[in-house]
């Protein structure tokens, strides 16, 4: 069987933008879509996550889905935990992409993590989906994004980027920014009689044309079926940056950090700034985990 698309729906909110993700992306890639429900386990000491409804919440969504004629599996799970209880259930049906919404006091038009997500995005066992409330999906997908940096992490995020946008036949527009660092004025060098100075504007310059070059690198081992184009930007804003750019994107791509726990998502401060409040759905990828993008569209590619 191929990797699903886990989707997880919230009772409380009945927001419906995860699910229309989930939908449109099991489309897009002939996966089979999973809709799960957060129930208690009677108990009781159930987290916000879990508040009651979800029994009336799911046979709602799944009378509707079935009158627009999608395919879907639809449970409940128990558990005590929103997150935990996810998460299991990814790892139990070796999903391929995990589906979750914003949280309920969320801007409209914008992924704004709740606890669910938070705590998913510190150890999701397969690609993270986050999808800004009230978010609806186009005609087409016309141009999907990827930040970039010179990491193993980041080129991941590239080629499963990369992958996405050729079965899309969309554009791929990687961004990357170059930040200016107090490590670059160790690099400069004082005006000798057979050299002249370094100041820290060259150092700069040197560190773009290097990282620049590694980027066209990275580019070129993908093939030339997908139109790319590259945005480099210099500012000392990074996360600012793939915000604004957002909002000109059907899709963003974004890896983790270049260190830290296996499985961690979003640990650094400018990863999490973007999940919470790009304007289009974020797909983040954990590091070291078997499933990758490619895999989910390889597996899939003759449906």
């Amino acid at each position: 069987m191929s990797h699903a698309i886990l989707v997880g729906y919230d009772p409380r909110t009945r927001d419906r933008a995860p699910v229309r993700f989930g939908v449109a992306a099991a489309r897009f890639t002939g996966a089979p879509l999973i809709v799960a429900c957060i129930c208690g386990s009677g108990l009781g000491l159930l987290d916000e996550a879990l508040a009651g409804g979800a029994d009336e919440a799911l046979e709602e969504l799944e009378a509707e889905l079935l009158a627009e004629g999608v395919s879907a599996q639809f449970r409940e799970l128990q558990g005590l935990s929103a997150p935990r209880s996810l998460h299991e259930a990814a790892e139990a049906d070796g999903a391929g992409l995990l589906v979750v919404g914003s949280a309920e006091r969320g801007v409209l038009g914008r992924v704004a993590p709740g606890s669910t997500a938070q705590r998913l995005m510190h150890g999701a066992p397969c690609p993270l989906a986050l999808v800004p409330g009230g978010w609806q999906p186009r005609e087409a997908i016309r141009t999907i994004g990827v930040a970039y940096v010179d990491t193993e992490e980041a080129r991941e995020a590239l080629r499963g980027a990369h992958a996405l946008a050729a079965r899309a036949g969309a554009k791929l527009r990687v961004i990357t920014v170059h930040t200016p660092h107090l490590g670059m004025y160790a690099e400069t060098e004082a005006r000798k009689t057979i050299r002249p100075a370094k100041t820290v504007d060259q150092v700069e310059g040197e560190h773009r044309v290097r990282a620049e070059r590694a980027l066209r690198a990275a580019i070129g081992e993908l093939g030339d079926e997908v139109p790319v184009e590259v945005d480099a930007y210099a500012e000392d804003d990074p996360a600012e940056v793939l915000i604004r750019v957002s909002e000109h994107l059907d899709l963003l791509v974004c890896g983790s950090r270049g260190y830290g726990p296996v499985r961690a998502v979003l640990l650094g401060g400018v990863s999490r700034r973007v999940a919470a409040e790009a304007r289009c759905p974020v797909i983040v990828l954990p590091r070291g985990v078997r499933a990758s993008l490619q895999a989910l569209l390889a597996e899939t590619a003759a449906t």
